[in-house]
């Protein structure tokens, strides 16, 4: 795919993106200097008992408790956002708080000294130091406002009280005119700051957009990472064409450590291939491959919302009518997959091989999605596999596949039987099936405990389906993924796919992201404990878990 140049159109994502950057470091920034201010003002605690003699001790005694007020403040804060996220409203209280110490400071002396020690104090360093400090919280408008405050400040101040109190005549340099001067010398000082953050802001939104050009994959704008494997990484983006509309999507591309991995881009190159010829309601998309300089990528549909063992792991088990609707939703891509031709009429004999809980996509509204075609394999294609050799997760393979035997679509029927077993019961049933006998495989397997030995809602009807679709022999379980539609569909009124089992499923859904939320409104189920030796992919959605062959 060749790199286009960036659209004038979409020039905006790089501020947008460096705006949600340091909208994310705001809290970082505030504690770093939190804790700059806080070191910097106990050290001239202990600086400022030099002037003891000097200033008097009760001068200097309160000029040390007003820093050691600051001081202590900035300390709890540095703590305090190590654990809280900050307002909006806080750098604009501490650029203000900062700029207020020029006045307090003003006045302690005033009322020990009188108003020559309060104009003649070093003020003005402080208050610059202030402006620069506000600079650094990355919002040009800061040192500007750190500016006026401190300007208005000790305008208001020499005016109500310190010029009254000045013996007359006024020296030149105390005098109304200079002190306005300084005001204006401390707005200019706000004014250039302002200009160089704005300048610093804008030299990084060029470099981001610059950086960018190199790694949008051409008209794929990237954002945040959703995920990563053990080959490739995954990120929500954004298809930006010249003069079209914007999608969302999803961009796939291998590592750059495994760019030069000839089976696994074939690997990788297969799933682009398979995803491209199949045009299913229940199968996640392809939309585009190419490969831009020494990486490789697929844009695929975006599903918004979470994995089929995301939900499991923080929902526990799921509604039985919602378990049903999954299965025949799932059944119906199975079919549509297992019957598709080429362009000849060929039949290809696809079959998945990796149906699992990772691999099922769910929508925010409950729609339901097959993705990772990585491994499938055609008939019309030469294998990448060799003889004897298993690909997929050995937890949800068929006996025949595990033995590395001929394979045909009921191999990812059993697999969709035992997702929909862990669907029903929030347990994973088979472990550390990849290094047991034929014999002890084929007993585990005629041992399987169905559904409501594990959950006792799940009536006999569901249970029938699920352990046929679990059967050792390949033609004792159905034989087409419609024969399992077909039973589903067949079930009783409250258990039944349709109409309501959408529905359930997809208030499984929102409460899982509600609870992500913090949303403590939404009702939730409780969710089952899931042993560590259960996870796989660890909270990364189907798109995300790429994985090499064994």
């Amino acid at each position: 795919m060749e790199r286009s140049p960036s659209p004038p159109r979409s020039t905006p994502i790089a501020p947008q993106l460096l705006q949600e950057h340091l909208r994310r470091g705001a809290a970082s920034r505030e504690v770093t200097l939190a804790r700059f201010i806080s070191r910097v003002a106990t050290a001239c605690v202990f600086s400022t008992l030099c002037f003891g003699p000097l200033l008097g001790w009760p001068h200097t005694t309160a000029i040390i408790a007003v820093i050691a007020g600051y001081a202590l403040y900035y300390a709890w804060v540095h703590r305090r956002l190590q654990k809280t996220e900050p307002t909006a409203a806080l750098p604009w209280f501490h650029v203000a708080l900062e700029s207020s110490l020029v006045g307090i400071l003003f006045l302690v002396d005033l009322f020990f000294a009188g108003p020559e020690m309060a104009l003649g104090a070093p003020n003005y360093i402080i208050a610059a130091a202030a402006i620069v400090a506000s600079a650094l919280r990355s919002d040009a408008r800061l040192p500007l406002f750190a500016a006026v405050v401190t300007a208005v400040e000790l305008v208001l101040l020499y005016v109500l009280l310190a010029y009254p109190r000045l013996p007359t005549p006024i020296p030149l340099m105390l005098s109304p005119p200079m002190l306005v001067l300084r005001a204006l010398y401390i707005v200019v000082v706000g004014w250039l700051a302002r200009l160089i953050a704005g300048q610093f802001r804008g030299m990084a939104e060029e470099a981001l957009r610059a950086i960018r050009q190199q790694e949008l994959l051409g008209r794929y704008f990237l954002h945040e990472r959703l995920g990563a494997g053990g080959m490739a990484e995954v990120f929500r983006a954004t298809y930006s064409p010249e003069g079209g509309i914007e999608k969302t999507v999803a961009v796939k591309r291998i590592l750059p450590a495994y760019a030069e991995d000839e089976q696994f881009i074939a690997l990788f190159r297969r799933e682009a291939e398979l995803g491209a010829i199949l045009q299913h309601p229940n199968i996640v998309q392809v939309l585009d491959v190419g490969r831009l300089d020494d990486t490789h990528f697929i844009a695929m549909e975006y599903v918004d919302g979470l994995s089929l063992r995301q939900l499991i792991k923080e929902h526990g088990p799921l509604p039985v009518a919602a378990v049903t609707y999954l299965g025949a939703e799932l059944a119906a891509a199975l079919d549509y997959l297992h019957r598709r031709t080429s362009r000849e009429g060929v039949p290809l004999n696809l079959v998945h091989r990796d149906i699992n809980p990772p691999n099922v996509l769910l929508s925010r509204i409950g729609d339901v999605k097959l993705s990772d075609f990585g491994i499938a394999r055609a008939v019309t294609h030469s294998p990448v596999t060799h003889l004897g050799q298993v690909r997929g997760k050995a937890d949800y393979m068929a006996p025949e596949q595990l033995l590395g035997g001929v394979l045909d679509g009921r191999a990812d029927l059993f697999a969709l039987g035992l997702t929909m077993h862990e669907a029903l019961t929030g347990r994973r049933i088979l472990h550390g099936m990849e290094h047991e006998t034929r014999a002890a495989l084929m007993d585990a397997v005629k041992g399987l405990p169905p559904p409501s030995a594990l959950r006792r809602e799940v009536p006999p009807e569901v249970d029938a389906i699920i352990m046929a679709l679990l059967q050792a022999q390949p033609r004792e379980r159905p034989q087409r993924g419609n024969h399992v539609d077909d039973l589903l569909r067949a079930l009783p009124a409250p258990v039944a796919p349709y109409p309501y089992g959408q529905s359930k499923l997809a208030q499984a859904i929102r409460d899982v992201l509600a609870r992500r939320a913090g949303d403590t409104t939404t009702p939730v189920t409780r969710p089952v404990p899931v042993e560590a030796h259960e996870e796989d992919g660890r909270g990364l959605d189907a798109t995300t878990r790429i994985r090499p062959g064994r």
